[in-house]
């Protein structure tokens, strides 16, 4: 399809809000990895009742330009939803696209309110965080999907190929959901890994089969 100049910046832009966003989840599995996630106390949107911790210790600093980072991710959905109702005609699929992009990232940011203001950071080893990680990841795929359809579909691809059989239709939705599954389950997986770490493979083995270990290792 043949597009504006408008659109073909939309598009451009799109590309680039999709790869910040990924660059933003980078770094939020470092702060995991750290054990940074406490860097702000139990404040948000604050940083330890500051809006920039000018006097602050490691730890800080990387929760911080996390924090940073994820608002700048968010101005950059807001901008996004705007241009594509601007640009696009009502009922186009760039613009729903658009829209689910800024309900996944406020979805986002209130997933990680929820883990600071009820202290499911650094090493809270509770049922509760594992719960959350696994929804944060799940939503943070969703974000990603919609994101990505949004630049692809505002680069003028395709919205719609040829239907899929019955059959390949339902594995390919079972396929999707059992990802999404994966996905969360890795995050559990992972964290249990960050805060019970083993120092060699037999020691990981032993904690795996041992009746007495942790729920997120068992």
């Amino acid at each position: 399809m043949s597009l504006t100049p408008s659109q073909e910046r939309f598009g451009i832009y799109a590309w680039g809000v999709v790869a910040y966003n990924v660059l933003v989840i980078l770094w939020g599995a470092f702060v995991r990895a750290t054990g940074s996630g406490a860097g702000c106390g139990d404040h948000w949107p604050d940083c330890n009742g500051e809006v920039i911790p000018w006097d602050a210790g490691t730890e800080t600093l990387i929760e911080f330009a996390h924090r940073a980072t994820s608002g700048l991710a968010l101005l950059s959905a807001v901008v996004l939803v705007v241009w594509a109702f601007r640009v696009w005609p009502v009922g186009h699929r760039v613009r729903r696209a658009a829209a689910f992009s800024m309900l996944f990232m406020l979805m986002e940011a209130a997933v990680g309110a929820v883990l600071v203001l009820l202290a499911l950071v650094a090493q809270n080893d509770s049922v509760a965080r594992a719960c959350v990680m696994g929804v944060h990841l799940v939503n943070t795929f969703l974000l990603m999907g919609a994101l990505t359809l949004t630049a692809w579909w505002g680069r003028g691809a395709p919205g719609r190929v040829a239907p899929l059989p019955g059959v390949l239709r339902l594995f390919f939705v079972v396929g999707v959901g059992m990802t999404l599954v994966l996905g969360a389950s890795g995050a559990v997986t992972a964290l249990g890994d960050t805060l019970f770490p083993a120092s060699s493979l037999a020691e990981g083995i032993a904690q795996d089969f041992s009746p007495t270990a942790h729920i997120l290792i068992r």
